[in-house]
């Protein structure tokens, strides 16, 4: 099913930002198989029936179980995606949450353990199975919200915005994701940041809440990730990129 085709990991693909990314490739081209990485099972297997049941797709796909913050899961899944595939071209760490935690520290803790270790966990256990592919390519969902530039810019629109621990994972991750650009562009890696704007989502409170303040849907944001993912903002390797341009740091 998969010969010969880009294979694409999106953690938490079953909804959101993530399933509109993976809809958005697979619309596009043939060139490409999915992998709907989902800590649910029957999500997964749902996100996966609605793309080939609902849309005109022209790439294939498929679901892996997989848990960000649980190491046994990442592992598992990047063994059965090695013994499926033998590679992985494309990895998109999209997990991502916010807390509903009253405390802080609390809420710090739960959105790193996602936001952050996960995505650094996911990123270790697959950098094998990327270093097999021709072409690899590493992406992190990031922010603006994780521009320390835009937090200190009282002209700026995301100067005003709360929700500091989610930011501050944010630009936990720009780090991760310029690091990782260093140490492995020499290999051949392309490694960005993909910011999708301030869509509305459940990731943090009703959608149409986000959306009567101005929040765009989760397709818009989805076809951000994708032309990093499909190779259209190749100039901006080993940067944020957005619908504005590059983000500032």
């Amino acid at each position: 099913m998969a010969t010969g085709k880009i294979i694409t990991l999106i953690t938490g693909g079953n909804q959101g930002v993530g399933f509109e990314t993976a809809k958005n490739v697979l619309l596009s081209s043939v060139s490409y198989h999915i992998l709907i990485g989902s800590r649910d099972p029957k999500k997964g297997q749902e996100a996966v029936a609605t793309l080939q049941q609902s849309y005109p797709i022209k790439g294939t796909a498929s679901w892996v179980q997989i848990d960000v913050t649980d190491d046994t899961s990442v592992d598992a899944a990047a063994q059965d995606i090695l013994s499926t595939y033998g590679r992985l071209d494309i990895l998109v760490n999209n997990a991502g949450i916010v807390s509903k935690e009253p405390s802080p520290r609390d809420a710090l803790r739960a959105i790193l353990a996602v936001n952050v270790v996960g995505a650094i966990s996911v990123t270790e256990a697959f950098l094998p199975l990327l270093r097999a592919s021709k072409s690899p390519r590493l992406i992190f969902v990031s922010s603006s919200l994780g521009s320390v530039i835009h937090a200190a810019d009282p002209n700026s629109i995301y100067y005003p915005v709360e929700a500091t621990e989610y930011r501050a994972s944010k630009a936990a991750l720009n780090m991760l994701m310029v690091r990782y650009w260093k140490l492995l562009k020499e290999d051949g890696f392309k490694v960005f940041g993909a910011d999708p704007g301030h869509v509305a989502t459940n990731l943090n409170q009703n959608p149409d809440t986000m959306r009567s303040r101005g929040a765009e849907e989760p397709e818009d944001g989805g076809e951000r990730v994708a032309q990093v993912v499909k190779g259209e903002r190749d100039n901006d390797v080993g940067r944020v990129c957005g619908v504005y341009g590059v983000s500032p740091w």
